[in-house]
């Protein structure tokens, strides 16, 4: 158990000091630069090839922002090929941290479930620097997927009821979290994946571009809840997602489990 305790430490620690350091060194008065910037660290981080933007090694703020995002895709990739730790008891931990972070929130505000289908960190720690920018107080936190895909998150979450019911849905899972912490209402996001499906032999501009704008919409869901109803926001997703290059400068977008793979990365967010 100690094992998970230190890991689960240092994997929030680590994804806690990638936030910082990205609100200290990128742009967020011009949006969509700002989504390249954090799409670029990630992809390089992983790929270790530009995607859209230049190298950012050669940029001396920007490559510290870099190292920062290897070290923790390495901490990720050595719990999954190590096999050191138990990623049920990881995931576990990781709740039972998010939980104690709702139980510190003002007890009048209503809690919102928001369980994305295909949400990236990329996309999760974006929208965590425009908050944290605003001034908001927020917890984020990665679960680890090893399978990159819904099935192995479903069974990560509910172990025993997967077994049980194969036919278990993301969406009973959203159900389920929001009665455990005792949440007003809950939806799935589904939009990055019905993209996910259809971003093939297309342009880096075109995925950043499709991305961003997801990004944006699922930003003011967000933003409207928490303004317009004062609720805390609980956000996660199941995984994330790859870019696979192509010939001709053309990309798919896919999620599955792979060497330096970014699908494997489930993102927790309250707010």
């Amino acid at each position: 158990m100690n094992a998970v305790l230190e890991t689960t430490t240092l994997l929030m620690n680590k994804l806690r000091a990638l936030l910082n350091i990205l609100l200290q060194y990128v742009n967020f008065d011009s949006l969509e630069e700002a989504y390249k910037v954090v799409f670029e660290l990630f992809y390089q981080a992983s790929r270790h090839k530009p995607f859209l933007l230049k190298n950012l090694h050669k940029d001396a703020r920007l490559s510290g922002m870099l190292q920062y995002a290897e070290e923790l895709l390495s901490d990720v990739y050595e719990v999954i090929s190590e096999r050191n730790i138990d990623v049920l008891e990881l995931a576990r931990e990781m709740f039972r941290r998010a939980s104690a972070e709702l139980a510190e929130a003002s007890k009048s505000a209503s809690k919102y479930v928001i369980v994305c289908d295909g949400l990236s960190i990329i996309d999760a720690l974006y929208i965590a620097c425009r908050l944290k920018r605003e001034g908001a107080e927020l917890f984020i936190a990665p679960i680890i997927n090893p399978g990159g895909a819904t099935e192995t998150y479903k069974f990560i979450l509910e172990p025993h009821s997967y077994i049980q019911n194969a036919d278990l849905t993301l969406n009973d899972i959203a159900r389920r979290i929001a009665e455990k912490m005792r949440a007003k209402d809950y939806i799935v996001f589904r939009d990055y994946d019905e993209f996910i499906h259809q971003l093939k032999s297309v342009r880096a501009s075109d995925i950043i571009g499709t991305m961003y704008t997801l990004t944006s919409k699922l930003y003011s869901k967000i933003t409207q809840l928490k303004g317009g109803f004062g609720s805390t926001i609980i956000m996660l997703s199941d995984h994330g997602y790859d870019i696979v290059e192509k010939e001709g400068g053309l990309y798919d977008v896919n999620h599955s489990w792979s060497p330096r793979s970014l699908s494997v990365i489930a993102s927790l967010l309250i707010v």
